[in-house]
């Protein structure tokens, strides 16, 4: 069977899956958060709108989707939910109010899959947006998309900014299923697509290429840094200004990056099964956290008080759980295939994405 996959883009769900394993350990430092904050979500989103394929009508569209994200995420959601009350010794809500949270889906309330959650939800209105852009004979119809998919962007983001949190049950500015959010993915899902469409690495392969790649980085890198360490005060149009710029240059400053990956098993083979990394890492990262608690407490609390230690360690304990990931995303793809969506796979199928 033909391998069809990009190794770059895998390169880069590699590389945005590490970020999320790192964001969630207690051992990740402020100054690695800020590092990788404004581009890791939006490079997932990127790459799902490069690699989409329009759809020929929206029913046998949203079955693939149904089939490739919300079963998945049904299913892995909710084993999450039991294994946290067997593998993690911390206290828990009641196993059926968690269920009933998961399924509310909302931001910050038992929702620890939510990212899977609103990759599904955001494809629906992208569908449309792809479905205009493709009918329209408008000469600048992408400019045009661009420009619509923004607004929604910039609406979504004063909504979640500025919407008083008290008019809400919960108290917080979310909604249920991640409506909130969708839109800014949305955004940069029509960055990726028209990237791909439009061959954009043209375009771009200047800044891929030194000294303007090292450049680019320390633009960013003072874009990150300089606003939180030297206290400026932000106006809020230089703030949306810095939010955008910031996401957009790391997109393409990774695609840089993984352009630059040679090619190897290791990297792929995560970036294809980053579905499954996403669903039990908390899970994994418990047990590894309990042991250390149990065992090495006074050493383990040691390198938490210290921010280079503290950094170092949470770079290698991401690595370390990229490794013990591998043995359940072989286990899922070779005997549970059927809950990713999956066809049976055959002795000579390499392991292929998960959506």
């Amino acid at each position: 069977m033909p391998n069809n996959r990009i190794f770059w883009i895998d390169s880069i769900k590699f590389i945005c899956i590490m970020f999320v394993m790192l964001s969630h350990l207690d051992s990740r430092t402020y100054v690695q958060y800020l590092f990788y904050d404004p581009f890791f979500l939006a490079c997932f989103f990127f790459v799902s709108g490069y690699v989409y394929k329009p759809a020929n009508t929206f029913k046998p569209f949203l079955y693939k989707k149904f089939r490739g994200l919300f079963v998945p995420w049904f299913v892995f959601s909710n084993i999450n939910i039991v294994l946290s009350h067997i593998l993690s010794f911390n206290s828990h809500e009641n196993i059926w109010k968690e269920f009933a949270l998961n399924l509310a889906q909302l931001r910050g309330y038992g929702d620890g899959v939510w990212f899977v959650a609103a990759l599904f939800i955001s494809f629906i209105p992208f569908y449309f947006f792809i479905e205009l852009h493709s009918k329209s004979n408008n000469p600048h119809k992408s400019q045009r998309l661009i420009i619509i998919s923004f607004a929604l962007s910039i609406a979504s983001l004063i909504f979640t900014r500025y919407t008083n949190p008290t008019i809400f049950p919960w108290n917080e500015v979310v909604l249920p299923w991640h409506l909130e959010y969708i839109f800014h993915a949305n955004f940069f899902m029509v960055l990726g697509y028209l990237y791909k469409i439009h061959d954009a690495d043209k375009f771009f392969s200047s800044l891929f290429r030194f000294p303007l790649f090292l450049i680019g980085w320390a633009v960013y890198l003072c874009a990150v840094y300089i606003p939180e360490y030297t206290h400026c005060s932000i106006n809020e149009v230089f703030f949306f200004i810095l939010k955008y710029g910031r996401s957009f240059l790391g997109c393409l400053l990774i695609i840089g990056i993984a352009k630059r990956i040679p090619s190897n098993r290791y990297v792929a083979f995560i970036g294809q099964n980053t579905l499954i990394y996403f669903a039990f890492h908390g899970k994994c990262y418990s047990v590894l956290q309990t042991i250390a608690n149990h065992f090495f407490y006074n050493q383990y609390q040691a390198i938490l008080n210290n921010e280079l230690y503290s950094s170092l360690f949470a770079i290698g304990l991401t690595i370390l759980l990229s490794l013990i990931l591998i043995i359940p995303a072989i286990i899922i793809n070779k005997y549970f295939y059927f809950v990713m969506g999956k066809k049976k796979p055959s002795r000579l199928d390499s392991v292929h994405k998960i959506c």
